[in-house]
């Protein structure tokens, strides 16, 4: 049971023929869903979940890690720990160049909230040093007159956080926001500098429960349970528009251009706004409505979303009903996947498969190990300390197991054959895969990583005695965090499963049917 009371749609005044529409909507323009949550009048009345993700798996954010740092702002302000007229040359001394700039000079925390701090264009060192060379890029306009989208500002938020309380931003909101909401873990990436900053502009990670949670705080104007633990003042001021985002150097247009606040986004409803995440982490927040949306997803295509949902969410929600209906009902709980591979069987060629041994063709190159080969939007950084030197398939009634030795040692992953997922623990991750046959000699294996938000696909292509493996990332995108480059290799068959001596940890994976 979560924390929120179940009721149907209709209960709380919103059609489930609406929400049904959505939901085929996002399936004919190819969106990949991956969690969604709807809250109206306090209570859930939509849950839906696409395997093989769960909703109690923490997800990656991304920017919507931005809105909570900016709520851990605001209660170190709302404690005097800080102002937000405070210059942040003040705060960072030390970081300061030799003849700041006037407009460097005036940057308040109040502007690197609504993302007007300066700067034209975004830093990317992500050495420790990072501070510095934010400090050092040119500070072109004055403070609060242009508007540019800038996460390293975030993440010099939590650096205030850290400097300001001796707190890291999520252990400093746990007794003051977390646990009165009842929130589970919030995990956050931290970055490589003297105070160890968590990366408050988008390395967090949640539950969807507890992102539901969030997302309602926000609605509430910081109260919870009757008791109002963020005073008014902040969300007074945090969810009005305070940069102009239409016609700005970024180009930004329909949703994406009704202006930006403190570390959210508005919306085109009055006094609606949103916790934004890249490629659709949503908390999305109607207050005349009192309506929440929370979303996770792994897709470019957001504005599509966001279509989707003013096109048929919105609209099946009626405004004269302001509170739950006495007759609950059912809530909408549904259980779906995003698309899994399917394909013939090849018996003979599994058959020979199952006796075989591949290995490196050239010892000078080798395949990336399971964590980068895997990879995974939404991880900050996927070590390269692996090598897979040898690869061997186990077909079975319903699924194949890839075995590949990394480092030495055997580690199993399952692939479902029967268009569903098999899951798999290796070093402590949860993978979960679905294989096909897609063509006579090429065996198709797509891998998710469970705390991530996306993995690979990777064709084995078997031409006589080689083996040559191909990788993709599933996410179309041009870039993403914990997207990285994988090392192929090419392998030959070496000899018959019988002839060799392998070492097995016993890490065989268990398959769950989803």
């Amino acid at each position: 049971m979560g924390y929120f009371e179940m009721t149907s749609p209709e209960a709380v005044g919103i059609s489930s023929e609406g929400i049904r529409a959505f939901l085929k909507e996002t399936e004919r323009t190819g969106l990949e869903l991956h969690r969604l949550m709807i809250l109206r009048h306090g209570k859930c009345c939509a849950k839906v979940t696409w395997a093989p993700y769960d909703e109690n798996d923490m997800h990656p954010l991304y920017s919507f890690s931005k809105s909570v740092t900016a709520t851990a702002i605001g209660f170190a302000r709302q404690e005097g720990l800080l102002s937000l007229d405070e210059k942040i040359t003040d705060i960072f001394p030390e970081d300061v160049p030799e003849n700041p700039s006037e407009n460097l000079k005036a940057c308040t925390i109040h502007h690197l909230l609504c993302m007007s701090c300066g700067h034209e264009t975004e830093i990317g060192d992500r050495s420790p040093q990072w501070r510095k060379s934010f400090f050092a890029h040119p500070f072109l306009h004055e403070p609060g007159t242009f508007y540019q989208y800038n996460t390293p500002g975030s993440n010099l938020l939590a650096s205030i956080v850290r400097k300001k309380t001796g707190q890291q931003v999520t252990e400093y909101l746990r007794p003051r926001l977390f646990d009165p909401l009842g929130m589970g873990e919030v995990y956050c990436f931290q970055l490589p500098d003297d105070l160890e900053t968590e990366a408050g502009g988008g390395g967090m990670k949640m539950k969807l429960e507890d992102m539901a949670k969030f997302t309602q705080f926000m609605l509430q104007d910081g109260w919870w349970e009757g008791k109002q633990l963020l005073k008014d003042w902040y969300y007074d001021n945090a969810r009005v528009k305070h940069m102009e985002t239409k016609g700005d150097s970024a180009g930004h247009v329909k949703d994406w251009a009704n202006g930006y606040g403190y570390q959210c986004w508005m919306g085109n409803l009055p006094g609606s706004f949103r916790a934004d995440g890249a490629f659709g982490q949503f908390g999305l927040v109607y207050p005349t409505l009192d309506l929440c949306i929370i979303t996770n997803s792994a897709t470019e295509q957001t504005q599509t979303m966001i279509d989707a949902v003013n096109e048929y969410l919105l609209p099946c929600v009626d405004p004269e009903v302001h509170g739950a209906a006495e007759e609950k009902g059912e809530a909408l709980c549904l259980k779906k996947s995003i698309p899994v591979l399917t394909g013939c069987r090849n018996p003979m060629l599994e058959e020979k498969l199952n006796h075989s041994v591949y290995t490196l063709a050239d010892q000078d190159k080798t395949l990336s190990g399971i964590k980068r080969l895997v990879g995974g939007a939404g991880i900050y950084v996927i070590p390269d300390d692996g090598a897979v030197t040898q690869i061997r398939f186990s077909f079975e009634r319903d699924q194949v197991v890839l075995h590949f030795t990394e480092n030495g040692v055997e580690k199993d992953i399952a692939a479902a054959l029967d268009s569903s997922f098999a899951f798999s623990v290796v070093d402590e991750i949860r993978y979960a895969a679905t294989a096909r046959w897609r063509s006579l000699r090429k065996l198709e294996v797509e891998i998710r990583r469970m705390d991530a938000m996306s993995g690979a696909r990777i064709i084995f292509r078997f031409d006589g005695d080689r083996l040559i493996p191909e990788a993709d990332e599933t996410l179309m995108t041009d870039g993403g965090l914990g997207m990285t480059e994988r090392r192929m290799a090419e392998f030959c068959q070496t000899a018959c499963l019988e002839d060799v001596a392998i070492e097995v940890t016993g890490n065989n994976p268990g398959v769950v049917k989803e």
